[in-house]
Order: structure tokens, then C-alpha cells, then sequence
């Protein structure tokens, strides 16, 4: 076996492996966030249009960046955003309740926008003068 193949096997690996970490991280915030918020018998469904809405903006806004990928602070940024947006919409929802999904629609476009403008900012090629 080459060594290259072999290294490929490793980074596909270590990408399963993180996938699985993330996949329990997710379940085990999930499971947390009932608990805080005494829903133990059903997620309120303006949590799970966040759940929805956070994972399609974060795979378009990746997707998009993918000359970005090479770059360890496009990930670290790109953590920090997930972070921020994640952080925001738990006091949001925790103050307002009566939030509608439909909601969630133009608040992820400026935030698709915001993010495409903050990592073009960051990473984008800029023109020599």
C-alpha cells in the first residue's frame, strides 16, 4: 500500500470519526436543551425549524466557500459564526416563544448575506493596486 492511499485512508478516518463526534454532540445539546427547557416530552417546533434552518444556512454558506476549505481559520470562523448564530437564536426563542418558522426565512437570508460578507472580507482574493 502507498503511502498516499494510506493517508488518504487516515484523513477518511479521521473524517467518520468526527462526523460521529458531531452527529453525538448534536444529540446530546438536543437532549440538553429539553431538559432546560422542561419539554422532556416533545421538542417545540420552532426548535426544530432552527435545527433546520441552521443546517441548510451552514451547508449552502460551506458549500459556497469551498476555496476557503485549505484554510484552518475558514473552520475556525466558520465555528465561531455557528456559534454566535446558535447563541442568538437560543435567547431569541428562549424570550419569544410565540416565534413562528415562517420567521426564520428572512432572518437567514441576511444572515446567508452577513456570512458570505464577513468570509469574503476574511478570505477573499483582494485586487492588487
Amino acid at each position: 500500500m502507498s503511502e498516499m492511499a494510506l493517508g488518504r485512508m487516515v484523513r477518511r478516518g479521521l473524517l467518520y470519526i468526527g462526523l460521529a463526534l458531531a452527529s453525538l454532540t448534536a444529540f446530546a445539546l438536543v437532549f440538553a436543551l429539553l431538559v432546560y427547557t422542561g419539554h422532556t416530552g416533545r421538542l417545540p417546533w420552532n426548535w426544530i425549524a432552527l435545527a433546520i434552518f441552521t443546517c441548510g444556512l451552514f451547508w449552502v454558506t460551506i458549500r459556497q466557500s469551498r476555496a476557503y476549505w485549505r484554510h484552518w481559520a475558514f473552520w475556525m470562523t466558520m465555528a465561531g459564526l455557528l456559534i454566535a448564530h446558535l447563541l442568538a437564536f437560543t435567547a431569541i426563542l428562549g424570550a419569544y416563544p410565540q416565534w413562528r418558522e415562517i420567521w426564520f426565512w428572512p432572518v437567514m437570508v441576511v444572515e446567508a448575506g452577513l456570512f458570505g460578507a464577513i468570509l469574503y472580507v476574511l478570505f477573499g482574493e483582494r485586487k492588487r493596486q
